[in-house]
Order: structure tokens, then C-alpha cells, then sequence
């Protein structure tokens, strides 16, 4: 709610007001907001408004073809749920040859390593890096949880991924984020309570990592937030004249 006194403070002022929704699901004050908002923005909108993402995502990019390394993306904090996953999947990804990057936070980090040391398995695991675009342009795939910002950076980076949504997350938004995607045949999704481990491992194998690495590139824009700028100021130029 820290955008809401700057928000009130425009509408008492009749100065514009531009929101934007970074959710699939509005969050309350954006709700409440919205009809008196002199712009609206947000990527999942029929009216498409690009989502801001850095850069680097972009210039990373490239068109997978093959699934040679798998990323699991927990998090700087962590996702346990998603840390266990990929201890579970070490063993068949060696049996496949699928090089492992793991970024599984702070709190397993050490659980993790002495995991994959005793199995023998050089993944590239860490808890946190300032450099996360490299890490998926190495990667063919990706295991993920579905909040906005990741998920538009994974887009931008044309990087396949199977989402498993935080349960937990309010209006259930991470499943309806990576709900826009999966419309459109552009990922997976797969709930924490459904996962059946074969059933996963088999899922990853069948993506059509090319088609759907290819298709992403549609999905967002380079330079979103001068774009969403450009589009304020070209509605309001009357006022600001």
C-alpha cells in the first residue's frame, strides 16, 4: 500500500493518475483506484502494455533448441518446495546428462551442495546472483514460480519453463500469471500437489523447447518502461502543456 498516498494525493489534485498492475490479478488498492485512473497499464490486459523488464534479459536471449542445462529458480530466499524438487530430479538428470544450475537461497544452500556432492553431480549452485541473466542464458529450461517480474524476464529471455505457482501467493495470482502463458502454449504449469516426479521428468522431456523459445520473443518488449512513459505522456500532453 505505499503507492497509495501519492495515489489519493493525485486524485485530490486533479493531477492524472497511471497505475500499473503488474499481477494477472489486481491487487486490492489497484482495484479500488482503477476507475478513476486516468491510465491503466498492465501485460495482461487486452489492451497490451509491454511489461517494464531489464534489458539484460533481452540481450541474453536465445532460441533453445536442446535441453543440455536445466535452471531451478527458487529464489534469492529460497522455495523449498522447489529445492526438493530439484534434489529429487538430480539423479534421472544425470541419467540424461542435463548439466544442473540451481539457485535455491540462503537457508538450503549448504543442504543442497552436500546433496549433489554426494551424488557426485557439479551443478552450478548459489543463493543469490547479480548476474541471473547469464545464469538463464545458459540454461535450456527452467523450473519456476510464476511471479510477475521473473516470469517477463524469463519471457524476455525466451527461456522454456515449467511454472509450479506459489500456493500461497493472494488470488492465487502466480497460477493465473503463468496462466497467460500456458493459453497460449508458451509453458507448463503444474501444481505442488499434483507433481508426480516420473510424470514431471517425462513433461520435460517432451517440450518443444525451439517452438516455444522462438514464440516467447512476442510476449514483451524491449524498453517497457519508456514505452509505458511514452504512452503516459502522449495521453496527457494537454494537461502538462
Amino acid at each position: 500500500y505505499s503507492a497509495a498516498p501519492a495515489s489519493f494525493a493525485a486524485l485530490f489534485s486533479h493531477l492524472p493518475l497511471f497505475i500499473h498492475e503488474q499481477n494477472s490479478k489486481s491487487g486490492s488498492l489497484n482495484m479500488l483506484l482503477k476507475p478513476f485512473a486516468t491510465k491503466f497499464f498492465s501485460a495482461f490486459e487486452k489492451e497490451f502494455s509491454p511489461y517494464p523488464v531489464a534489458n539484460k534479459f533481452f540481450d541474453n536471449a536465445r532460441t533453445r533448441t536442446e535441453l543440455k542445462n536445466i535452471i531451478f529458480l527458487g529464489g534469492s530466499q529460497g522455495a523449498s518446495f522447489i529445492n526438493e524438487l530439484a534434489l529429487n530430479l538430480a539423479p534421472k538428470l544425470q541419467e540424461q546428462n542435463i548439466k544442473i544450475i540451481h539457485q535455491c537461497g540462503k537457508n538450503d544452500f549448504e543442504k543442497c551442495k552436500k546433496h549433489y556432492q554426494s551424488l557426485n553431480i557439479q551443478a552450478d549452485i548459489f543463493d543469490f546472483s547479480s548476474n541471473l541473466e547469464e545464469k538463464m542464458k545458459n540454461a535450456d529450461l527452467a523450473i519456476s514460480r510464476a511471479g510477475a517480474s521473473t516470469l517477463f524476464e524469463l519471457c524476455a529471455n525466451t527461456l522454456p519453463t515449467i511454472f509450479i505457482p506459489y500456493p500461497y501467493a493472494a488470488k492465487n495470482h502466480q497460477y493465473f500469471n503463468a496462466k497467460f502463458l500456458q493459453d497460449q502454449a508458451l509453458c507448463q504449469i503444474f501444481t505442488q500437489v499434483s507433481i508426480n516426479l516420473d510424470d514431471f521428468f517425462k513433461a520435460m522431456l517432451k517440450l518443444n523447447l525451439e517452438d516455444i523459445s522462438t514464440r516467447l520473443q512476442n510476449i514483451t518488449q524491449k524498453n517497457g518502461g519508456d514505452i509505458l512513459l511514452e504512452k503516459a505522456l502522449s495521453d496527457n500532453l494537454a494537461f502538462i502543456r
